[in-house]
């Protein structure tokens, strides 16, 4: 016969052992995207794009940025667009891309809308030529609930 505490101490340990967790291995929090900041892909482009005028760098901005018909710009065309890249630089400069959402709109266009602090939100249009995306539109848009 077995002593009355060796059981008692086995069905607590029992208890205790299918009652609660020892372990926990790994986390069920969702991870975040990580997106490489880099023309190969459309949500790339525009975090590279966001980076350019974060490190104050319009020129390198604006070389990101291609006409809707996918030509290259003129210098005409970036100088004319010195003062909306001084506006976006103001809008998006300094703040963290809290979410980022890509539409595709056809095989080589892509709208990516990126939500910035949980606050502002930009629609960007971005087009791929030879195998690189680039960015035709940005706009203003409400940020999606």
């Amino acid at each position: 016969m077995r002593h009355p505490v060796t059981i008692s101490i086995t069905i607590a340990t029992s208890f205790v052992l299918t009652a609660c967790e020892l372990f926990v291995i790994g986390s069920s929090a969702p991870r975040p995207q990580v997106i490489e900041r880099s023309q190969r892909t459309s949500m790339g482009v525009t975090h590279l794009f966001k980076a350019e005028l974060d490190s104050n760098n319009t020129t390198a901005a604006t070389e990101l940025m291609v006409h809707s018909s996918g030509r290259k710009l003129l210098a005409v065309e970036k100088y004319e667009l010195a003062d909306e890249m001084a506006r976006w630089q103001k809008l998006m400069a300094g703040k963290p891309i809290t979410k980022t959402i890509a539409d595709t709109l056809a095989d080589n266009r892509h709208r990516v809308v990126i939500t910035l602090d949980y606050i502002r939100s930009f629609s960007i249009t971005t087009l791929s030529i030879d195998d690189a995306w680039f960015v035709t539109r940005i706009e203003d848009t409400p940020t999606p609930r």
